[in-house]
C-alpha cells in the first residue's frame, strides 16, 4: 500500500523528510497508545513509566516540527538554486520548492499538535488523578 493512499496529499511534497515525518507520526502515535494502556487499562499503574511516556511525547512533537521547519529550509534552497541555474525564472519552479518546504513545516506541525494535545489530556488527566 502507498503512503499518499494512507496519508493522503498531505505527504506528497515531503521530499527527504518523508519518511522522518512518518516514522515520528508513527511513535507519536504508539506513546499515546502506550499510555493509554498504562493510564486506563492496566490494573497496577506505574508513575514513573507514565511520566517518560509524557515525556516521550513533548521530545518528538518537538522533534516533529523541528524536522518540518528542516524540511522548510531544505525547500526553500532548492528553490532558490534552482531559480540561479534556470536562465529564464519560471514561477512552476519557484512554486514548487516552496510548496514542498511549506508541506514539510505543516506535516510537522500537525504531529507536535497531536502530541501536545496528547499531553495536555494526559498530564491533565495525571495531575486529576493525584489530587483526587
Amino acid at each position: 500500500m502507498k503512503t499518499s493512499v494512507v496519508l493522503g496529499p498531505i505527504t506528497q511534497n515531503l521530499g527527504a523528510f518523508k519518511i522522518p515525518l512518518i516514522l515520528l507520526l508513527i511513535l507519536v502515535l504508539t506513546v499515546i497508545v502506550l499510555l493509554v494502556v498504562e493510564n486506563f487499562i492496566r490494573s497496577k499503574k506505574d508513575p514513573f513509566r507514565y511520566k517518560q511516556g509524557l515525556s516521550a511525547l513533548l521530545v518528538l512533537g518537538s522533534l516533529s516540527a523541528v524536522v518540518g521547519m528542516l524540511g522548510q529550509i531544505m525547500g526553500i534552497w532548492h528553490a532558490l538554486a534552482a531559480i540561479l541555474e534556470a536562465a529564464d525564472i519560471n514561477p512552476t519552479i519557484v512554486i514548487e520548492g516552496l510548496q514542498a518546504s511549506f508541506g514539510t513545516t505543516y506535516f510537522g506541525f500537525i504531529i507536535f499538535f497531536i502530541a501536545f494535545i496528547a499531553w495536555l489530556f494526559f498530564s491533565y488527566d495525571h495531575k486529576k488523578k493525584v489530587v483526587t
